[in-house]
Protein backbone atom coordinates (compact mmCIF):
# COMPACT_ATOMS: atom_id res chain seq x y z
CA UNK A 1 0.00 0.00 0.00
CA UNK A 2 1.17 3.42 -1.00
CA UNK A 3 1.16 6.89 1.62
CA UNK A 4 -1.88 8.30 -1.00
CA UNK A 5 -3.72 5.18 0.21
CA UNK A 6 -6.23 5.04 3.46
CA UNK A 7 -6.83 1.71 4.66
CA UNK A 8 -9.19 0.72 7.61
CA UNK A 9 -7.77 -2.57 9.69
CA UNK A 10 -9.06 -3.46 12.76
CA UNK A 11 -5.93 -5.13 14.31
CA UNK A 12 -6.74 -8.49 16.26
CA UNK A 13 -4.29 -10.91 17.99
CA UNK A 14 -5.80 -13.78 16.80
CA UNK A 15 -4.58 -12.75 13.14
CA UNK A 16 -1.33 -11.91 13.98
CA UNK A 17 -0.75 -15.84 14.47
CA UNK A 18 -1.48 -16.73 11.33
CA UNK A 19 -0.06 -15.03 8.11
CA UNK A 20 -2.20 -16.15 5.46
CA UNK A 21 -5.25 -14.84 7.31
CA UNK A 22 -3.92 -11.27 8.05
CA UNK A 23 -3.27 -11.15 4.20
CA UNK A 24 -6.60 -12.25 3.47
CA UNK A 25 -8.39 -10.25 5.85
CA UNK A 26 -6.43 -7.26 4.25
CA UNK A 27 -7.68 -7.56 1.04
CA UNK A 28 -10.86 -7.39 2.94
CA UNK A 29 -10.72 -4.03 4.49
CA UNK A 30 -9.22 -2.67 1.93
CA UNK A 31 -12.47 -3.94 -0.72
CA UNK A 32 -14.82 -2.85 2.14
CA UNK A 33 -12.65 0.90 2.07
CA UNK A 34 -13.23 1.29 -1.57
CA UNK A 35 -16.70 0.90 -1.42
CA UNK A 36 -17.32 3.27 1.28
CA UNK A 37 -18.85 6.77 -0.37
CA UNK A 38 -16.79 9.81 -0.02
CA UNK A 39 -19.27 11.30 1.57
CA UNK A 40 -19.59 8.95 4.54
CA UNK A 41 -16.06 10.00 5.85
CA UNK A 42 -14.28 7.71 3.70
CA UNK A 43 -11.33 8.64 1.28
CA UNK A 44 -11.25 7.62 -2.05
CA UNK A 45 -7.68 6.34 -2.81
CA UNK A 46 -7.94 6.59 -6.48
CA UNK A 47 -8.95 9.84 -6.35
CA UNK A 48 -6.28 12.06 -8.26
CA UNK A 49 -5.74 15.80 -6.23
CA UNK A 50 -5.89 18.87 -8.42
CA UNK A 51 -2.23 20.80 -8.61
CA UNK A 52 -3.31 23.55 -6.61
CA UNK A 53 0.38 25.17 -5.62
CA UNK A 54 0.62 25.17 -9.38
CA UNK A 55 -2.53 27.21 -9.81
CA UNK A 56 -1.43 29.43 -7.41
CA UNK A 57 1.73 30.38 -8.69
CA UNK A 58 0.49 30.70 -12.17
CA UNK A 59 -2.20 33.12 -10.60
CA UNK A 60 0.50 35.31 -8.64
CA UNK A 61 2.79 35.66 -11.80
CA UNK A 62 -0.35 36.80 -13.80
CA UNK A 63 -1.36 39.21 -11.19
CA UNK A 64 2.48 40.74 -11.03
CA UNK A 65 2.70 41.24 -14.57
CA UNK A 66 -0.56 42.83 -14.68
CA UNK A 67 0.64 44.80 -11.67
CA UNK A 68 3.84 45.75 -13.56
CA UNK A 69 2.23 46.73 -16.77
CA UNK A 70 -0.12 49.33 -14.84
CA UNK A 71 2.80 51.25 -13.65
CA UNK A 72 4.82 51.04 -16.64
CA UNK A 73 1.44 52.49 -18.54
CA UNK A 74 1.02 55.14 -16.15
CA UNK A 75 4.70 56.23 -15.66
CA UNK A 76 4.76 56.57 -19.52
CA UNK A 77 1.25 58.51 -19.20
CA UNK A 78 2.34 60.86 -16.94
CA UNK A 79 5.80 61.53 -18.66
CA UNK A 80 4.09 61.93 -21.58
CA UNK A 81 1.39 64.77 -20.18
CA UNK A 82 4.31 66.39 -18.13
CA UNK A 83 5.66 67.28 -21.95
CA UNK A 84 2.72 67.88 -22.87
CA UNK A 85 1.83 70.15 -20.40
CA UNK A 86 4.89 72.05 -21.02
CA UNK A 87 4.60 72.64 -24.33
CA UNK A 88 1.18 73.92 -24.03
CA UNK A 89 2.70 76.72 -21.67
CA UNK A 90 5.46 77.04 -23.80
CA UNK A 91 3.36 78.42 -26.48
CA UNK A 92 1.35 80.44 -24.16
CA UNK A 93 4.75 82.15 -23.76
CA UNK A 94 5.35 82.38 -27.22
CA UNK A 95 2.06 84.15 -27.48
CA UNK A 96 2.90 86.80 -25.11
CA UNK A 97 6.12 87.37 -26.74
CA UNK A 98 4.38 87.32 -30.05
CA UNK A 99 1.92 90.16 -28.12
CA UNK A 100 4.92 91.88 -26.55
CA UNK A 101 6.85 92.56 -29.91
CA UNK A 102 3.51 93.33 -31.45
CA UNK A 103 3.08 95.95 -28.34
CA UNK A 104 6.67 97.39 -29.47
CA UNK A 105 6.29 97.63 -32.87
CA UNK A 106 2.81 99.92 -32.16
CA UNK A 107 4.75 101.96 -29.65
CA UNK A 108 7.49 102.55 -31.84
CA UNK A 109 4.77 103.48 -34.69
CA UNK A 110 3.00 106.22 -31.84
CA UNK A 111 6.56 107.65 -31.58
CA UNK A 112 6.90 108.31 -35.27
CA UNK A 113 3.44 109.74 -35.70
CA UNK A 114 4.25 112.25 -32.56
CA UNK A 115 7.33 113.28 -34.10
CA UNK A 116 5.66 113.27 -37.58
CA UNK A 117 2.85 116.00 -35.68
CA UNK A 118 5.36 117.83 -34.07
CA UNK A 119 7.33 118.62 -37.21
CA UNK A 120 3.92 119.76 -38.06
CA UNK A 121 2.53 121.55 -35.81
CA UNK A 122 5.95 122.84 -33.87
CA UNK A 123 4.55 121.71 -30.69
CA UNK A 124 4.47 118.18 -29.21
CA UNK A 125 1.49 116.41 -27.50
CA UNK A 126 1.19 118.12 -24.26
CA UNK A 127 -0.45 116.30 -20.94
CA UNK A 128 -0.87 113.29 -22.69
CA UNK A 129 0.93 109.88 -22.31
CA UNK A 130 -0.18 107.43 -25.34
CA UNK A 131 1.92 104.66 -24.08
CA UNK A 132 -0.19 104.87 -21.07
CA UNK A 133 -3.20 106.52 -21.75
CA UNK A 134 -5.49 106.83 -18.78
CA UNK A 135 -9.29 107.40 -19.34
CA UNK A 136 -8.70 111.12 -18.34
CA UNK A 137 -5.93 111.08 -21.25
CA UNK A 138 -8.50 109.29 -23.83
CA UNK A 139 -10.91 111.93 -23.31
CA UNK A 140 -8.42 115.04 -23.40
CA UNK A 141 -7.36 112.87 -27.27
CA UNK A 142 -10.74 112.65 -28.15
CA UNK A 143 -11.19 116.24 -27.12
CA UNK A 144 -8.17 117.73 -29.36
CA UNK A 145 -9.59 115.29 -32.51
CA UNK A 146 -12.94 117.37 -32.29
CA UNK A 147 -11.14 120.54 -32.20
CA UNK A 148 -8.03 120.01 -34.74
CA UNK A 149 -9.56 121.54 -37.76
CA UNK A 150 -6.20 120.63 -40.05
CA UNK A 151 -7.45 117.37 -41.76
CA UNK A 152 -3.90 115.74 -42.02
CA UNK A 153 -2.82 117.04 -38.31
CA UNK A 154 -6.14 115.15 -37.00
CA UNK A 155 -5.85 112.38 -38.97
CA UNK A 156 -2.31 111.56 -37.20
CA UNK A 157 -3.79 112.37 -33.75
CA UNK A 158 -6.87 109.92 -34.60
CA UNK A 159 -4.50 107.04 -35.65
CA UNK A 160 -2.27 108.03 -32.88
CA UNK A 161 -5.64 107.14 -30.47
CA UNK A 162 -5.87 104.26 -33.10
CA UNK A 163 -3.05 102.54 -31.70
CA UNK A 164 -3.18 103.22 -28.35
CA UNK A 165 -6.16 101.20 -27.95
CA UNK A 166 -5.03 98.42 -29.99
CA UNK A 167 -1.84 98.62 -27.26
CA UNK A 168 -4.72 98.79 -24.19
CA UNK A 169 -6.40 95.37 -26.03
CA UNK A 170 -2.26 93.67 -26.35
CA UNK A 171 -1.84 94.51 -22.34
CA UNK A 172 -5.58 92.62 -21.19
CA UNK A 173 -4.53 89.76 -23.63
CA UNK A 174 -1.18 89.54 -22.35
CA UNK A 175 -2.21 90.05 -18.90
CA UNK A 176 -4.81 87.23 -19.67
CA UNK A 177 -2.43 84.48 -20.76
CA UNK A 178 0.09 85.66 -18.25
CA UNK A 179 -2.31 84.25 -15.27
CA UNK A 180 -2.80 81.04 -16.84
CA UNK A 181 1.20 80.69 -16.12
CA UNK A 182 3.05 80.32 -13.30
CA UNK A 183 5.01 83.80 -12.29
CA UNK A 184 8.12 84.63 -13.92
CA UNK A 185 11.25 85.64 -13.38
CA UNK A 186 11.84 89.13 -13.74
CA UNK A 187 15.96 88.81 -14.87
CA UNK A 188 18.58 91.23 -13.35
CA UNK A 189 21.82 92.56 -14.42
CA UNK A 190 24.16 89.93 -14.98
CA UNK A 191 22.25 86.67 -14.20
CA UNK A 192 22.13 83.70 -16.90
CA UNK A 193 19.29 81.46 -18.23
CA UNK A 194 21.72 78.68 -16.79
CA UNK A 195 21.89 80.30 -13.31
CA UNK A 196 18.58 81.11 -12.91
CA UNK A 197 17.13 77.49 -14.23
CA UNK A 198 19.02 76.11 -11.58
CA UNK A 199 18.13 78.33 -9.20
CA UNK A 200 14.30 77.62 -9.83
CA UNK A 201 14.90 73.64 -9.40
CA UNK A 202 16.77 73.73 -6.60
CA UNK A 203 15.67 76.52 -4.28
CA UNK A 204 12.20 76.77 -5.25
CA UNK A 205 11.07 72.61 -6.36
CA UNK A 206 13.73 71.33 -4.10
CA UNK A 207 15.31 69.03 -6.86
CA UNK A 208 19.16 67.84 -5.98
CA UNK A 209 21.72 68.79 -8.11
CA UNK A 210 22.04 66.23 -10.01
CA UNK A 211 18.90 65.80 -11.54
CA UNK A 212 18.31 69.71 -12.28
CA UNK A 213 21.53 69.51 -14.03
CA UNK A 214 20.24 66.65 -16.40
CA UNK A 215 16.88 68.60 -16.60
CA UNK A 216 18.22 72.15 -17.37
CA UNK A 217 20.90 69.72 -20.30
CA UNK A 218 18.03 68.64 -22.02
CA UNK A 219 16.59 72.64 -22.30
CA UNK A 220 17.15 74.98 -24.71
CA UNK A 221 18.73 77.98 -23.09
CA UNK A 222 19.02 81.83 -24.15
CA UNK A 223 22.78 82.90 -24.34
CA UNK A 224 22.29 86.03 -23.11
CA UNK A 225 19.72 87.55 -21.33
CA UNK A 226 18.65 91.41 -20.85
CA UNK A 227 17.80 92.95 -17.43
CA UNK A 228 13.59 93.04 -17.85
CA UNK A 229 13.19 89.82 -19.75
CA UNK A 230 10.74 87.85 -18.19
CA UNK A 231 11.68 83.91 -17.82
CA UNK A 232 9.30 81.29 -17.33
CA UNK A 233 10.07 78.08 -16.19
CA UNK A 234 7.67 75.25 -16.11
CA UNK A 235 8.16 71.82 -14.06
CA UNK A 236 5.81 69.10 -13.91
CA UNK A 237 8.07 66.59 -11.76
CA UNK A 238 9.85 64.79 -14.72
CA UNK A 239 10.53 67.29 -17.66
CA UNK A 240 11.18 70.89 -17.22
CA UNK A 241 11.02 73.57 -19.88
CA UNK A 242 11.57 77.58 -19.98
CA UNK A 243 10.76 80.71 -22.05
CA UNK A 244 11.85 83.48 -21.91
CA UNK A 245 9.53 86.92 -22.89
CA UNK A 246 10.43 90.61 -23.38
CA UNK A 247 9.07 91.70 -20.24
CA UNK A 248 9.56 95.46 -19.19
CA UNK A 249 13.17 95.27 -21.67
CA UNK A 250 13.80 97.69 -24.08
CA UNK A 251 14.62 95.25 -26.66
CA UNK A 252 12.73 91.38 -27.72
CA UNK A 253 14.20 88.16 -27.13
CA UNK A 254 13.98 87.51 -30.73
CA UNK A 255 15.42 90.89 -31.87
CA UNK A 256 18.22 89.82 -29.57
CA UNK A 257 18.56 86.91 -31.27
CA UNK A 258 18.21 88.22 -35.16
CA UNK A 259 21.06 90.38 -33.85
CA UNK A 260 23.23 87.96 -32.59
CA UNK A 261 22.97 86.15 -36.35
CA UNK A 262 24.01 89.17 -38.04
CA UNK A 263 26.68 89.98 -36.08
CA UNK A 264 27.49 85.72 -36.90
CA UNK A 265 27.21 86.72 -40.60
CA UNK A 266 28.74 90.08 -40.47
CA UNK A 267 31.82 87.83 -38.89
CA UNK A 268 31.74 85.61 -41.74
CA UNK A 269 31.45 88.36 -44.59
CA UNK A 270 34.86 89.55 -42.57
CA UNK A 271 36.16 86.04 -42.09
CA UNK A 272 35.85 85.68 -46.37
CA UNK A 273 37.43 89.50 -46.89
CA UNK A 274 40.29 88.17 -44.65
CA UNK A 275 40.53 85.29 -46.58
CA UNK A 276 40.30 87.01 -49.52
CA UNK A 277 43.35 89.43 -48.73
CA UNK A 278 45.04 86.69 -47.46
CA UNK A 279 44.98 84.96 -50.65
CA UNK A 280 47.28 88.02 -52.18
CA UNK A 281 49.58 88.20 -49.88
CA UNK A 282 49.76 84.00 -50.41
CA UNK A 283 51.65 85.87 -53.19
CA UNK A 284 54.36 88.10 -51.09
CA UNK A 285 54.89 84.88 -48.92
CA UNK A 286 55.89 83.20 -51.32
CA UNK A 287 58.66 85.89 -52.42
CA UNK A 288 60.01 85.89 -48.72
CA UNK A 289 59.95 81.65 -48.56
CA UNK A 290 63.70 82.07 -48.24
CA UNK A 291 63.59 84.21 -45.13
CA UNK A 292 61.36 82.24 -43.83
CA UNK A 293 63.47 78.88 -44.25
CA UNK A 294 65.87 80.97 -42.18
CA UNK A 295 63.49 81.35 -39.15
CA UNK A 296 62.83 77.53 -39.07
CA UNK A 297 65.16 77.24 -35.74
CA UNK A 298 63.30 80.18 -34.30
CA UNK A 299 59.79 78.25 -35.05
CA UNK A 300 61.23 75.05 -33.63
CA UNK A 301 62.10 76.80 -30.46
CA UNK A 302 58.72 78.23 -30.72
CA UNK A 303 56.57 74.80 -31.28
CA UNK A 304 59.08 73.53 -27.88
CA UNK A 305 57.37 76.59 -26.18
CA UNK A 306 54.11 75.68 -27.25
CA UNK A 307 54.25 72.03 -26.24
CA UNK A 308 55.46 73.01 -22.65
CA UNK A 309 52.25 75.52 -22.46
CA UNK A 310 50.15 72.65 -23.88
CA UNK A 311 51.27 70.87 -21.00
CA UNK A 312 50.74 73.56 -18.25
CA UNK A 313 47.03 73.81 -20.26
CA UNK A 314 46.33 70.22 -19.28
CA UNK A 315 47.78 70.88 -15.72
CA UNK A 316 45.89 73.55 -15.56
CA UNK A 317 42.54 71.57 -16.46
CA UNK A 318 43.12 68.69 -14.28
CA UNK A 319 44.15 70.96 -10.63
CA UNK A 320 42.52 72.55 -8.42
CA UNK A 321 43.13 75.82 -7.54
CA UNK A 322 42.29 76.80 -3.85
CA UNK A 323 43.07 80.25 -1.24
CA UNK A 324 43.38 78.51 2.27
CA UNK A 325 43.69 80.65 5.31
CA UNK A 326 41.97 81.16 8.51
CA UNK A 327 38.83 82.37 8.49
CA UNK A 328 39.47 85.51 10.45
CA UNK A 329 41.96 86.79 8.25
CA UNK A 330 39.75 85.41 4.79
CA UNK A 331 37.04 87.28 6.12
CA UNK A 332 39.68 90.69 7.41
CA UNK A 333 40.83 90.60 3.48
CA UNK A 334 37.29 90.80 2.33
CA UNK A 335 37.61 87.52 1.06
CA UNK A 336 34.19 85.90 3.12
CA UNK A 337 31.43 87.84 4.25
CA UNK A 338 29.48 87.21 7.13
CA UNK A 339 29.07 88.21 11.08
CA UNK A 340 26.54 88.04 13.76
CA UNK A 341 23.21 85.98 12.73
CA UNK A 342 24.30 85.78 9.43
CA UNK A 343 25.67 82.86 7.47
CA UNK A 344 29.16 83.23 5.50
CA UNK A 345 29.11 83.69 2.09
CA UNK A 346 32.36 83.68 -0.32
CA UNK A 347 32.57 87.32 -1.86
CA UNK A 348 35.60 88.06 -3.57
CA UNK A 349 36.82 85.23 -5.92
CA UNK A 350 39.40 87.14 -8.07
CA UNK A 351 41.47 84.53 -9.63
CA UNK A 352 45.05 86.18 -8.59
CA UNK A 353 44.35 84.73 -4.58
CA UNK A 354 43.91 81.80 -5.64
CA UNK A 355 47.77 80.77 -6.35
CA UNK A 356 47.85 76.89 -4.65
CA UNK A 357 47.14 74.53 -7.07
CA UNK A 358 46.61 70.48 -5.91
CA UNK A 359 46.88 68.47 -9.24
CA UNK A 360 43.92 65.71 -9.19
CA UNK A 361 45.81 63.45 -11.93
CA UNK A 362 48.02 62.23 -9.10
CA UNK A 363 47.10 63.52 -5.84
CA UNK A 364 43.68 64.46 -4.25
CA UNK A 365 44.75 65.35 -0.28
CA UNK A 366 45.60 69.02 1.08
CA UNK A 367 46.89 68.71 4.62
CA UNK A 368 46.86 71.33 6.49
CA UNK A 369 48.84 72.66 9.62
CA UNK A 370 47.53 75.08 12.54
CA UNK A 371 50.95 76.27 13.03
CA UNK A 372 50.92 77.70 9.23
CA UNK A 373 47.62 79.29 9.89
CA UNK A 374 48.41 81.22 12.86
CA UNK A 375 46.28 79.37 14.72
CA UNK A 376 46.90 76.93 17.69
CA UNK A 377 44.40 74.17 16.58
CA UNK A 378 42.12 73.20 14.23
CA UNK A 379 38.38 73.43 14.93
CA UNK A 380 36.54 73.07 11.66
CA UNK A 381 37.62 73.21 8.27
CA UNK A 382 35.28 74.88 5.78
CA UNK A 383 35.29 75.18 1.83
CA UNK A 384 33.21 77.54 0.16
CA UNK A 385 31.22 77.87 -2.22
CA UNK A 386 29.10 75.77 0.01
CA UNK A 387 27.52 73.67 -2.37
CA UNK A 388 30.57 70.98 -2.08
CA UNK A 389 28.95 68.40 0.19
CA UNK A 390 31.23 67.38 2.65
CA UNK A 391 31.38 63.41 2.95
CA UNK A 392 29.91 63.39 -0.88
CA UNK A 393 32.29 65.67 -2.96
CA UNK A 394 35.33 66.29 -0.04
CA UNK A 395 35.96 65.00 3.60
CA UNK A 396 38.19 66.41 6.54
CA UNK A 397 39.71 64.45 8.92
CA UNK A 398 41.67 66.32 12.04
CA UNK A 399 44.38 65.17 14.28
CA UNK A 400 43.59 64.40 17.48
CA UNK A 401 45.75 66.90 19.03
CA UNK A 402 44.34 69.04 16.29
CA UNK A 403 47.34 70.65 15.54
CA UNK A 404 47.04 69.14 11.56
CA UNK A 405 44.20 68.08 8.84
CA UNK A 406 43.75 66.43 5.71
CA UNK A 407 41.18 67.72 3.39
CA UNK A 408 40.14 65.03 1.24
CA UNK A 409 38.91 65.13 -2.58
CA UNK A 410 36.50 62.34 -3.28
CA UNK A 411 35.25 63.56 -6.45
CA UNK A 412 37.96 64.88 -8.78
CA UNK A 413 35.93 65.37 -12.06
CA UNK A 414 33.94 67.81 -10.34
CA UNK A 415 36.98 70.02 -8.59
CA UNK A 416 38.78 69.70 -11.80
CA UNK A 417 39.92 73.58 -12.77
CA UNK A 418 38.05 75.05 -9.98
CA UNK A 419 38.47 77.50 -7.66
CA UNK A 420 37.80 77.47 -3.87
CA UNK A 421 38.38 78.61 -0.54
CA UNK A 422 39.28 76.77 2.50
CA UNK A 423 38.87 78.56 5.82
CA UNK A 424 40.74 76.84 8.93
CA UNK A 425 38.45 77.68 12.22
Amino acid sequence: MTDEETTIIEEDESFREDDTELAGADTEMETQARDIPPGDGAIDINEKKPPWALYIVITLLIIAMLIMGYFLFINTKSGSEGAGQIRQMQQLANQVQGMEEEKKNKEDEIFTLMEEYKDKTGQPIIGINPLDLSDEGREMLEQRIRDEKDVSQKALLEEILDKTKEIRELKEKITEIEKLLPIPHIVKAGENHYQVAMDFLLNEKKIDKKKAMELVERTALFDTLVPGFKVWNFYTGNEYGSSVTQGTASISPNTLIRRAKKQLVDARDEAISQRDKLSEDIKVLEEKRDQIIKQVDTLAEEKTSLIGKVGELNEQVNSLFYLMDSQRSLKEKGILKGGFLKSTKLKDVSPEHFASTLDLRTDDQIVISAAEMGIRRIKRVTVYPKFYQEGTDFKVEIAHDKKSAALTILDREKFKNERVVIAVK
